[in-house]
């Protein structure tokens, strides 16, 4: 009975906007509060360990939807969800540091264009957080697979982070691609220190 009252509840809430923006920020952002904003789109999964504010965002499974409102570097996100911004670490891959130019700067720019103003569907895996606190995701441009996509055009290395291992033999595999191809930090006119072991 708790759990079906728990899940109408959710249900209820996953329209609404959650709290109003703060009247003294120009953006209309209020960094303060968290939105309830969860698409239904898995079946209802807790862990009882969760802070309430992942719960919230983790509230149906993992799925969450937001506006990408900056790409800082190929591995980072600045996403809106309701009328909090969030910075998401795309899991999984590594991208370039900002001191590896201009590889660094190849990777933010491809992940710009997947993503930069766009709506984008963040799946969360088994570790919410990193941390440094940011929102650990695979992120989702319709039914396109950003972090993915980042690996095939050899912008970024497979980096499985245990235990957030859902897409990691896939992730291997579209390096392996993008390494057979000499893709993006596979090319051998600009190679990665350590990018050819």
């Amino acid at each position: 009975m708790r759990r079906i009252i728990s899940l109408l509840s959710l249900s209820l809430l996953a329209g609404c906007i959650g709290a109003s923006a703060d009247a003294n920020r120009q953006d209309g952002v209020n960094d303060s509060e968290v939105a309830v904003v969860i698409p239904l789109d898995r079946p209802f999964a807790l862990s009882s360990s969760m802070s309430p504010e992942d719960r919230l965002l983790s509230a149906m499974g993992g799925f969450i939807r937001g506006q990408v409102l900056a790409v800082p570097d190929g591995n980072t996100l600045t996403v809106l969800i309701g009328n909090r911004k969030e910075t998401v670490r795309l899991i999984g891959i590594d991208a370039p540091e900002p001191d590896q130019t201009p590889l660094s700067q190849a990777a933010t720019a491809s992940l710009r264009t997947l993503v930069e103003g766009r709506t984008v569907r963040l799946e969360l895996d088994t570790a919410k957080r990193d941390h440094a606190k940011r929102l650990l995701a695979h992120v989702f441009v319709g039914d396109t697979s950003v972090n993915l996509e980042m690996l095939r055009q050899g912008q970024a290395r497979a980096a499985a982070q245990p235990p957030s291992t859902t897409h990691a033999e896939e992730y291997l595999q579209a390096e392996q691609e993008a390494r057979e191809a000499g893709r993006g930090l596979w090319d051998k006119a600009y190679p990665l220190k350590g990018a050819s072991d």
